[in-house]
């Protein structure tokens, strides 16, 4: 693990009650970095890999809309929230949260640390 990746993402699991992983992904689905902060019932890596293909898709259809460049995106369903924030081209934040996490405070955390793991990444 590269601390330079592990140490923001811990900060924010560790700060959020509830979340139960955060990870820098490749768009291409490919993890570079997943910290867990809490076991879940869900297989959170495989539906982040699958959630990826989504984040391409809807970025590329804001653009071609003309509403700008996708900032944060947001998944909410019955047991996971999980909340995306794209740091490149090629690279994004997601943090999973239970229903009952904090997501204010999470996207705030996501937010703050966004530029770290992007310097990290250059």
């Amino acid at each position: 693990m590269s601390d330079e990746f592990r140490i923001p993402l811990q900060s924010v699991c560790s700060a959020v009650p509830g979340a139960v992983a955060a990870t820098l992904m490749g768009r291409d689905g490919i993890p570079v970095e997943t910290v867990a902060a809490d076991a879940a019932d869900v297989d959170v890596e495989a539906l982040l890999v699958e959630y990826a293909s989504l984040l391409d898709q809807i970025g590329k259809s804001a653009q071609m809309f003309a509403a700008g460049e996708l900032r944060e995106l947001s998944i909410r369903s019955d047991n996971l929230t999980t909340i995306f924030r794209p740091l490149t081209d090629d690279y994004f934040v997601a943090l999973a949260l239970r229903p009952d996490a904090s997501m204010g405070k999470g996207r705030y955390l996501l937010r703050l640390n966004a530029h770290r793991l992007t310097a990290a990444l250059a």
